[in-house]
C-alpha cells in the first residue's frame, strides 16, 4: 500500500528506498530493536546481542526472552532474505536449547554491563519484564525456542521452509522491514509476512472448537501432560487436605500454567504444576508471614530474593514471601518429593494462610 503523507493539499506518497540505499547497516536494525522491541510486534526482554556461541565461535545477531519464556534468537540482514539464513538461525536455536538459567543469566550480564556488580539480578528484571507484559505468573526460561528473522524482502525459498517449519511446530517469524524517506527522514514499516496475517473477520459466525486442553479437560492436562507421577500424588494429596478444610472455590482447573482456589471469585492460591515441583502461590495480607517463620515452621529452605532462579530450582521444598502492593503479599512455597505434605504442621499454615486471606 505504500506510505502517505497528508499535506494541505492532499496525500503525497513518500517514496520508498532501502536501508542499503541509506547506507543504514544490519547495526541499525540491531539498534532499533535492542531500544524498542515492539517494532517486531511483540514485547521481548533483549538480553543480548552479538552473543557468541561457545566451540563453534559463531555469533547470533540479538537473543531475547518473551513474556512465556521462549528463547528467541533473531536474527538480521539489511538485503533480501535469503535461503542459508533459515539453516543459520536453526542452528543458533538448537544450539541455544542446551543453555541453563546462568548462560542466559550471564549473557545479560554482560550485554548490561553488569560483569562486576553484585546486585545485578537477572531473575528479578525478567520477572518485572513479565508484570510490565501483562504476565502475573513467571514461566521458566527457556521451555522453548523460537526464531524472528528480518530484512527487506522474502524470497520464495526461504517463505516456503518458514510456512514448513511452522507446520511442524517450529515457531518462526518473518519480517519485512519496507524503507521510506522523505527529506533527511528515514521510516521503516516492519510487516510480519509469516505467519501471514487473517482477516480478523473471517471466523466471525463460526463455533470454534477449543484447541486448548487446558479449557476443555484442563484436570487430564495438569495430572497427566504437566506433572510427573511424584507431582500428581502431591496434588491429589494437597487438593484433598483443601476440601477436606476449608471453604474455597475450587479447583480451577482451565489455566494453561496453574490450577486456582478461589474465595469470593479472586485467586487465593495458584498452583504451578511442574514436573518436579508444585509452586503454591499464596495471597496474604501484607506482613502476615514471614520468610524465616514459614522456613522453621514447615522445615524447609528459605531462598533469598537475589538468588538466581536456577539456585532456587535445585533447592528442596523452599519459601519464600514476595511484598505485592501495600495492601498484599504473595507467599511462594515449592514443595518436593522431600516435603511432608500430610504433616500437623502444614496443614495449619494453610488454615493461617486462609484467615489471612486480604478480602473477605
Amino acid at each position: 500500500m505504500g506510505l502517505w503523507k497528508i499535506t494541505e493539499k492532499g496525500p503525497t506518497k513518500v517514496p520508498e528506498t532501502k536501508l542499503k540505499q541509506e547506507k543504514l547497516l544490519e547495526e541499525n536494525l540491531e539498534n532499533w530493536i535492542c531500544s524498542d522491541s515492539t517494532i517486531l510486534g511483540e514485547p521481548l526482554f533483549i538480553i543480548g546481542r552479538q552473543v557468541l556461541i561457545p566451540d563453534i565461535k559463531d555469533r547470533l545477531d540479538v537473543l531475547a526472552i518473551d513474556p512465556q519464556g521462549n528463547a528467541v534468537v533473531i536474527e538480521l540482514k539489511r538485503g533480501k532474505l535469503k535461503a542459508p539464513v533459515d539453516m543459520q538461525s536453526l542452528r543458533y536455536a538448537s544450539y541455544i536449547s542446551k543453555w541453563r538459567f546462568t548462560d542466559f543469566e550471564n549473557v545479560s550480564r554482560n550485554y548490561l554491563n553488569q560483569v562486576s556488580d553484585p546486585e545485578f539480578n537477572f531473575n528479578s528484571l525478567y520477572e518485572s519484564f513479565c508484570e510490565n507484559a501483562g504476565v502475573d505468573d513467571v514461566p521458566d526460561i527457556n521451555t522453548d525456542q523460537r526464531i524472528i528473522i528480518v530484512g527487506s524482502s522474502v524470497r520464495e525459498k526461504l517463505g516456503s521452509v518458514a510456512l514448513w517449519l511452522r507446520e511442524h511446530t517450529i515457531d518462526v517469524k518473518v519480517i519485512e522491514v519496507h524503507t521510506f524517506k522523505d527529506g533527511n527522514d528515514v521510516f521503516i514499516e516492519p510487516n510480519i509476512v509469516v505467519p501471514l496475517q487473517v482477516s480478523k473477520f473471517s471466523d466471525t459466525g463460526k463455533i470454534k472448537p477449543d484447541g486448548s486442553p487446558w479449557r476443555s479437560d484442563g484436570k487430564t492436562w495438569h495430572l497427566e501432560k504437566r506433572c510427573s507421577p511424584a507431582t500428581k500424588k502431591l496434588f491429589i494429596l494437597l487438593d484433598q487436605i483443601i476440601q477436606e478444610n476449608l471453604e474455597v472455590e475450587g479447583p480451577r482447573w482451565n489455566q494453561k500454567d496453574y490450577v486456582s482456589y478461589r474465595i469470593n471469585n479472586l485467586n487465593w492460591l495458584a498452583v504451578v504444576t511442574m514436573p518436579k515441583t508444585l509452586l503454591l502461590k499464596f495471597l496474604v495480607k501484607k506482613d502476615s508471614f514471614k520468610s524465616d517463620q514459614i522456613a522453621d515452621r514447615l522445615q524447609v529452605k528459605k531462598f533469598d530474593k537475589e538468588e538466581s532462579m536456577s539456585e532456587k530450582l535445585n533447592l528442596p521444598s523452599s519459601v519464600f514471601v514476595k511484598n505485592r502492593n501495600e495492601k498484599t503479599d504473595r507467599i511462594y512455597l515449592r514443595i518436593k518429593n522431600d516435603f511432608n505434605i500430610e504433616s500437623e504442621e502444614f496443614l495449619v499454615f494453610m488454615n493461617d494462610a486462609y484467615k489471612a486471606f486480604p478480602i473477605k
